[in-house]
């Protein structure tokens, strides 16, 4: 239980490694504003839509300074997985805000490392959607998701989501990345080409059950959920 996998390296491949504290879970926090309104009683609560993360500071021990220095640079500047061995069923993403490492008495190692915590818990085993058809797809997170879609078929089609609305224009198969950051549509050969997309927004998932419907020649679509929640 006292262990981490960072960007796969697991701390307990490493001799005497211990999780001595993981830092402190916050729920993500809605960027929001308190506005007046004229004429109205109290304050207006204004959401933009986004959520902030926080930072979280990991302190590790474990015996041998080479192993110190490996785990130090298993994080990445940006957008590490970390997995938590108390929450096995679950992934987070983070950036590194700093490191350092200290002897502990004669024969131990301290790492202390900070990140900055990006929004949301994600489910770490997601079973693929597929539809050969219109159908349903259910959210089961508590918070919209950004998903990760393959359409298969050819020409002109639309793929409507709940009352999101997508056209796209086909050769056989394109990858629609939803995840914020990362907008993109892809051609069947994994080329970025958002020429494909001739008009509507990149989908966002909410929460419970969806619709799913297409227009024109539509084949196949996998959905990949990236269901998460806000704790």
């Amino acid at each position: 239980m006292n262990y981490m996998i960072i960007n796969d390296l697991n701390t307990s491949t490493l001799a005497d490694c211990y999780v001595l504290d993981f830092g402190k879970a916050q729920t993500s926090i809605e960027r929001s504003e308190q506005v007046e309104v004229f004429g109205a009683n109290g304050q207006l609560h204004v959401s933009e839509g986004a959520y902030d993360g926080y930072n979280r500071t990991f302190i590790i021990t474990l015996r041998h300074l080479s192993d110190a220095m490996r785990l130090i640079e298993a994080f990445k500047t940006e957008n590490n997985t970390v997995e938590f061995g108390y929450l096995s069923d679950s992934l987070f993403y983070c950036d590194l805000v700093s490191s350092s490492y200290v002897p502990l008495g004669l024969h131990y190692w301290k790492v202390e490392i900070t990140v900055y915590m990006h929004p949301f818990r994600y489910a770490k085993f997601n079973s693929d959607i597929i539809l050969n058809q219109s159908g349903t797809v259910d959210n089961p997170g508590t918070i919209y998701s950004e998903p990760v879609i393959v359409v298969e078929g050819t020409g002109r089609v639309t793929l409507t989501i709940g009352q999101q609305i997508m056209e796209l224009e086909l050769d056989t198969k394109a990858t629609i990345d939803c995840r914020h950051k990362h907008q993109n549509v892809y051609d069947k050969n994994g080329a970025v080409k958002n020429t494909i997309r001739k008009r509507g927004p990149f989908f966002e998932i909410p929460v419970g059950r969806s619709g799913i419907a297409t227009s024109g020649t539509v084949t196949k679509i996998t959905i990949k959920g990236n269901w998460r929640h806000k704790v």
